[in-house]
């Protein structure tokens, strides 16, 4: 089957804007640099790099004060955000993925991305100025960004048009059809091309930049999901989609040998800067000097212009900011965080009856403390006070002797030390937005006054944690060959604070439950659950809950009541979806076959 991409037809004009420039060009902000002169010159050649690194979709955004980096946690059933006009949340649920809606907030199509990619990476080369050298890195970083791209398509579509040549703008229409290619021959185009450029990548780079741990880390990643799909997915289309089960093997072996690399010849370590395991992951994910978890990330820096809004979104509602408490977190998240002696974090339900009393230290204190830092919980500790989530206050009057009710956030309880009769608005389910939890992880409580586009905090595209696990589930699939699966699993725990697992004890379950809880909202699960097959299970028409706490002041217990967390909506995700749809628009553009189960 032939099919054609309308992104090739483009011209290719490349232009540079900049607001100062010095001799021999005296650009003004229109002009347009001839590609003749770009590829001749270092800084030209590293600004159009840039532009494809800005490009890549290494974290989703858009949407207002780009909350859409909440997405993927919004499909994987971990969070939402506060409203359902705001895309990880009306974007992921009440929706059905059919042909007409394609993959909705999740399309990705970015073929004008890689014909300039493909560009870069065909002229670059051509100079007979630059440096040699120069020109291997810089291409080799191209290469890699294209292979993530790719990835980041095998991971919607399945096999997809691999195009790594940029057609002239005057090719004949006919020759403008190149074939779909399989998802086999996607997940091994990426696994090839980390192998042709991790040994021309630097062993360290400026942070930001591709070097060879990188290349490594993708491989790592992808070849874990190729495995997945082998090993728990079916072939459909004559092999456009799928592996044959006995290719799993191979591409777990890839991934834990490129895993392997990284954790034993790489410079990296898990980050243990603080005794306290809650506030060491804590940090972890704010701390920019020296984090020797950190193997590549997307840099941010509100100085140079470059800055998110993440903690302006985030941040508990009670602080004074105008815009907080977006990311509202569900029951069943809360429930994968299992207690320090081992016990599950599922606890019985029952206990939900708005009756029976919950002491809140064991209930939330006693938890894995990775929850502690990752989520904003009744009692959270956060910029020299506390978060409140309970929606009243039951408490005897010391005037009186009577045991009385508020539900006033600008009431303070007799004989407290600052006790609100509720907490605030946006925190407390109120109209039955909120789930009176929120996302905690990546928030830095050392910034000062909150505003949009005011958090400079890196985002950890690869850190060594993921590569811990990405070994460990390729160990177990491969009858743990270097003996080890156990003493990196529970490197990962000791440093969580958590007791550690035996040999027995670490099963598919265990494995996919630590990925869970030490990625969670680092827009993993999502994709995991996908890759295991078990999104059907795990999201279709399955109801998440909020919480509704009633705290009593003498007893210093909290009663918990539970309600649909997604105000009736229900979340779509059928077997056909493992494989979204391409849509109609695209379909009318490329005259490519849909996949199946769409019309």
């Amino acid at each position: 089957m032939k099919i054609y991409i309308n992104y090739f037809s483009l011209a290719f004009a490349f232009g540079l804007f900049f607001t100062a420039c010095e001799d021999p060009f005296s650009l003004t902000p229109s002009d347009i640099i001839s590609e003749d002169i770009v590829f001749d010159d270092e800084s030209l050649v590293d600004a159009f790099l840039t532009e494809i690194y800005d490009e890549a979709l290494f974290e989703p955004r858009g949407g207002q004060s780009n909350n859409n980096q909440n997405l993927i946690n919004g499909f994987g059933g971990e969070a939402r955000n506060f409203a359902p006009w705001q895309t990880p949340f009306g974007g992921a649920v009440g929706r059905i993925f059919d042909e007409n809606n394609g993959a909705g907030a999740l399309e990705y199509w970015p073929y004008d991305d890689i014909r300039e990619m493909n560009v870069f990476i065909e002229k670059v080369p051509e100079s007979t100025v630059l440096d040699p050298d120069f020109v291997a890195i810089k291409v080799a970083e191209a290469r890699f960004i294209r292979a993530f791209t790719y990835f980041e398509m095998v991971k919607r579509y399945g096999g997809v048009p691999l195009a790594t040549k940029a057609l002239p703008v005057n090719t004949p229409e006919e020759d403008l059809f190149i074939p779909r290619n399989s998802e086999k021959e996607i997940y091994d185009f990426i696994g090839s091309e980390m192998d042709a450029i991790v040994d021309i990548l630097p062993s360290s780079s400026i942070k930001g930049r591709v070097n060879r741990w990188a290349a490594l880390a993708l491989k790592s990643r992808a070849m874990l999901y190729a495995a997945s799909v082998a090993n728990f997915g079916t072939q459909q289309m004559d092999g456009l989609l799928g592996f044959p089960n006995s290719d799993a093997n191979s591409y777990y072996q890839q991934s834990l040998t490129a895993s392997r690399e990284i954790m034993f010849e790489g410079s990296f370590s898990l980050y243990r800067k603080e005794a306290d395991p809650s506030l060491n992951f804590e940090k972890m994910f704010v701390d920019e000097n020296n984090n020797p978890e950190a193997i590549f990330v997307e840099e941010w820096n509100v100085d140079s212009g470059k800055a998110h809004s993440w903690d302006y979104l985030a941040n508990p509602d009670g602080y004074g900011f105008g815009w907080n408490s977006n990311f509202p977190v569900y029951l069943e998240t809360l429930e994968q965080f299992d207690f320090i002696d081992g016990s599950s974090g599922m606890v019985d339900r029952a206990m939900y009856d708005d009756t029976t009393p919950i002491d809140p230290d064991w209930y939330f204190e006693q938890r894995d403390p990775r929850m502690r830092a990752s989520i904003f919980y009744p009692g959270t500790k956060w910029r020299g006070t506390q978060v409140y989530f309970h929606r009243s206050t039951d408490y005897t009057d010391p005037n009186s002797g009577l045991r009385e009710t508020s539900t006033s956030n600008t009431f303070i309880i007799p004989g407290s030390n600052g006790w609100p009769g509720a907490g605030p608005r946006r925190n407390i389910s109120a109209g039955s937005n909120p789930t009176a939890l929120l996302v905690k992880k990546r928030s830095d409580e050392t910034i000062g006054f909150l505003t949009n586009d005011t958090s400079g905090s890196d985002y950890l595209i690869f850190r060594l944690g993921e590569i811990y696990l990405n070994y460990v589930e390729a160990a177990y699939y491969l009858g743990d060959p270097n003996g080890d699966m156990a003493a990196t699993i529970n490197d990962l725990r000791d440093r969580a604070g958590m007791p550690a697992l035996s040999i027995g004890e670490i099963t598919e379950d265990a494995i996919r439950h630590e990925r869970r809880v030490e990625l969670a909202f680092e827009s993993h699960v999502f994709w995991d659950l996908r890759r295991w097959r078990i999104a059907v299970q795990e999201l279709d028409g399955v109801v998440r809950h909020r919480m509704h706490f009633r705290y009593d002041f003498d007893n210093d217990t909290y009663t918990i009541a539970i309600a649909d967390g997604d105000k009736g909506r229900i979340r779509s995700h059928t077997e056909r979806n493992y494989y979204y749809a391409f849509g109609l628009e695209i379909i009318a553009d490329t005259r490519i076959k849909e996949n199946p189960g769409y019309n």
